[in-house]
């Protein structure tokens, strides 16, 4: 009897708990090397796989190089062995100040039962402010399209240059216009850029022309300067044909 109860004991397994994996996404997005560089504040997101030898419930903490998370116990429950569970913590951090141009921090996971496994996840962020870049350009004569930025047909025309603006996050991009005539005025104008990725038109109108020689082939262009978010500028090269 006493050796069944021992052999009995002997064949009992104690589940326990490791880390099998460890990521880290910033804005949903997979952060290469555990390092972000983009407009700030950032939603930054820390995931671990965990893995049971039998089903059981995982407790944890979180504990952050700021200190500032809270340290209450939670809970995971593993429905089956060698399958990763995640973990996650998540954490909205940054701002576009020097505090954050190069700031490297860490978040760590330690489970308590059914053993004790910590994990430490390191990173840096690189907080920058929004950039904007001219995606594309066009002109049109007369409410039509010029193809090949060229125009041909009755004078004065009515020219439009139309710019799209790209901001890699929501801003104010502030610019002027420069002629090659130099009639232009320099006054600073703003457009809202509202949200990253998208497209918006930045547009300036020109009536130009007369039905004398000197516009029987006239080239010229206009240029649009943006002055912030960041300097770029773009010059729209055009050619009309005064009939």
């Amino acid at each position: 009897m006493l050796l069944a109860i021992l052999f009995a004991m002997a064949s009992v397994s104690f589940a326990s708990v490791r880390v099998g994996g460890w990521a880290f996404s910033a804005n949903g997005q997979l952060a290469r090397d555990f390092q972000y560089t983009g407009p700030c504040p950032v939603d930054l997101k820390f995931d671990w796989g965990v893995i049971g030898t039998e089903p059981g419930t995982v407790t944890y903490t979180f504990l952050r190089n700021d200190g500032g998370h809270s340290s209450s116990v939670q809970s995971i429950d593993l429905p089956a062995a060698n399958r990763s569970m995640p973990i996650i913590d998540e954490w909205h951090l940054g701002a576009n100040t020097p505090a954050f141009a190069n700031y490297s921090g860490w978040v760590e996971l330690d489970i308590k039962s059914p053993n004790p496994v910590s994990k430490r996840i390191n990173f840096t962020i690189h907080c920058v402010g929004a950039s904007v870049r001219v995606g594309g350009w066009a002109l049109m004569a007369n409410g039509e399209l010029a193809k090949g930025f060229q125009y041909t047909g009755s004078c004065p025309v009515a020219l439009k240059f139309d710019w799209g603006v790209i901001a890699t996050a929501p801003t104010t991009a502030t610019y002027s216009f420069v002629r090659s005539d130099g009639g232009h005025s320099t006054s600073s104008r703003s457009v809202d850029l509202p949200q990253a990725n998208h497209s918006v038109s930045i547009f300036d109108d020109w009536h130009l022309g007369a039905n004398t020689p000197q516009f029987a082939n006239y080239s010229g262009w206009v240029e649009l300067d943006i002055a912030s978010p960041n300097t770029v500028t773009q010059k729209i090269n055009f050619t009309i044909h005064c009939r």
